[in-house]
């Protein structure tokens, strides 16, 4: 086997009021380089970037758990233990920010141990095994598929994928310096909602399909808003709406939570990101509060094998 290396795209999720069901691939990158140890005694686990003090580096990382599961599933658990490669994980994905970083790490594991495997398993059913470990789509279909996606359930836990046009626009994020898991942010949300709050989300995933479809972007300040999921994170972002409104503000065509957060991002042309940035680091900085800042633009292939 000849060392394998993959990429995989750093993915926001919900859009706004695409719950569970909107994502989209962005253009920051972690890459997995593997091989087969010729001796498993000096097998290497190197970890590069981000998390690289406190990822593990045994058979509880993210990564080598999907691998696993391929493994199983392709019935070669026997034959392959985390001893018997060389892994280089190279992490430029912040790490519990909203941007897919778990997501990123599933989906390279899997796609290399079908790579290791002989390509058994079709993109479809790595989805559908990314699915089942993520616990929900959103991130992982736009880390598979590339570009703007729709994630749609349907019998036996199948997901079908939609794709919409990638837009001519560019995404600027802004990652303040804490992590937020996924856990925390998903168990503060209801079990119930009102019906007016669902009628209210509906309408708007409408219209952000439609502003998607049409580059019509004008839409997307009011496609963004939400009553599901950004209101009962607020509690864990405070300056979350004033975010929201200075990117606005400032040029943007809409702006929103970037998944389960704590980053935020903001989607407008080329010419006015750089100010964008600039405005929505200084609500965090005025926090005293460190941030990253990304401008990107939408990545249209996915996870690759390079």
């Amino acid at each position: 086997m000849k060392k394998i290396r993959i990429r995989v795209p750093a993915t926001t999720a919900n859009l706004g009021p695409g719950f569970d069901i909107f994502g989209a691939s962005l253009s920051i990158y972690n890459e997995l380089e593997i091989s087969l140890s010729s001796d498993p005694k000096k097998a290497k686990f190197v970890i590069v970037g981000e998390g690289k003090k406190i990822l593990p580096k045994n058979e509880k990382n993210i990564l080598w758990k999907a691998m696993d599961a391929v493994f199983g599933l392709l019935d070669v658990s026997d034959k392959y233990t985390l001893s018997s490669f060389n892994i280089k994980l190279t992490n430029n994905i912040p790490l519990s920010s909203g941007l897919g970083s778990s997501s990123a790490a599933r989906t390279a594991g899997i796609v290399a141990a079908n790579a290791i495997c002989g390509n058994k398993l079709t993109k479809s059913e790595m989805l559908d095994l990314g699915i089942k470990l993520e616990g929900h789509p959103d991130n992982i279909v736009p880390a598979f598929y590339g570009g703007v996606c729709i994630s749609i359930s349907g019998p036996e836990d199948k997901f079908e994928v939609v794709k919409l046009p990638i837009p001519k626009m560019q995404a600027v994020v802004c990652t303040p310096g804490f992590e937020l898991a996924t856990e925390r942010s998903r168990n503060i949300l209801p079990k119930k909602y009102d019906i007016k709050d669902i009628t209210f989300n509906g309408a708007r995933i409408a219209l952000l399909t439609k502003a998607f479809c049409t580059n019509d972007f004008k839409l997307l300040e009011q496609a963004m808003q939400d009553k599901i999921h950004q209101p009962y994170r607020a509690k864990l972002i405070p300056v979350m709406q004033e975010l929201i409104s200075s990117a606005v503000k400032a040029g943007a065509y809409g702006a929103c939570l970037s998944g389960s957060g704590p980053s935020m991002i903001a989607f407008c042309n080329s010419k006015k990101a750089k100010e964008i940035s600039k405005v929505m680091a200084g609500v965090w900085k005025k926090e005293t509060v460190p941030v990253k800042q990304f401008i990107l633009d939408f990545d249209g292939d996915g996870v690759k094998i390079i």
